[in-house]
């Protein structure tokens, strides 16, 4: 991972932020639906993001639109939009792309299955090969969403391709009966522990965006606070005092 000052340190930490934000479950309803997020680092509110989801007939669309706070905006600038598109049902990835803007960073990086769905196809003119049963970040993100309430699904390795590289996604599972060994949760409440463990592949991009940059680092974790509608009500990257925090705004 790259390296700089403090200051550029902690935003990469806070960009991991940008995955956690965007986790909502596949539930909508066949309706498009926005929602606003907010994130926080030792009590401070540093980013606004919007979601909006569309959810098809039998596929579903998502976008996350993230934006530092303005006077953070001041010293650092961040504005990414991140879509995917992926199968209702197996949450199988189609294609996805990312509009990134941060400081003097600038591009568009789109994604899309071949035919045959054994390789990715970039914008740029990279090629990588990917896994029949692998996911992208959102898309293993959301199945996961999916079987929360299924006890015996847990504990699950999954296959994540980032960027043409493939890691590994371990998810364990933890609720009030069967607890988490630092957090206590509510009856009401289950919680999805996921750490990140690299397995093959190249990069198809020199310099990328904070977001992919922390997550496909070894030993990467979020946690994830899954409601009984299946919905994410808060999210967590790192430790304290150091974590990073999301939580859905309340209408």
């Amino acid at each position: 991972m790259r390296r700089g000052s403090p200051f550029t340190r902690f935003m990469r930490l806070f960009g991991a932020v940008l995955l956690i934000a965007g986790l909502h479950s596949a539930g909508f309803g066949g309706e498009k639906k926005v929602i606003s997020y907010e994130a926080s680092y030792m009590g401070i509110a540093l980013l606004d993001m919007t979601l909006t989801w569309e959810d098809m007939d039998s596929t579903v669309q998502i976008t996350y639109d993230n934006q530092v706070k303005p006077f953070i905006g001041r010293f650092h600038h961040i504005h990414n939009i991140y879509h995917v598109h992926f199968e209702k049902d197996s949450y199988e990835p189609i294609s996805w792309s990312k509009k990134i803007s941060e400081g003097s960073m600038d591009f568009l990086l789109e994604g899309s299955r071949s035919v045959d769905g054994a390789n990715v196809l970039y914008s740029n003119g990279a090629t990588a090969s990917i896994p029949e049963d692998a996911f992208t970040v959102f898309s293993a993100t959301h199945f996961l969403a999916s079987k929360a309430h299924e006890t015996e699904y847990f504990p699950v390795d999954l296959k994540v391709f980032i960027d043409g590289e493939i890691w590994k996604a371990t998810a364990t599972r933890y609720t009030a009966t069967t607890p988490h060994p630092e957090i206590t949760l509510p009856t009401t409440q289950v919680l999805i522990q996921t750490d990140l463990q690299y397995v093959g592949g190249t990069r198809v991009m020199i310099e990328n965006d904070i977001l992919m940059d922390v997550i496909a680092t070894e030993g990467t974790r979020f946690i994830l606070w899954v409601e009984g509608d299946g919905s994410y009500s808060k999210a967590q990257f790192g430790k304290f005092p150091k974590a990073v925090v999301m939580e859905r705004l309340k209408k």
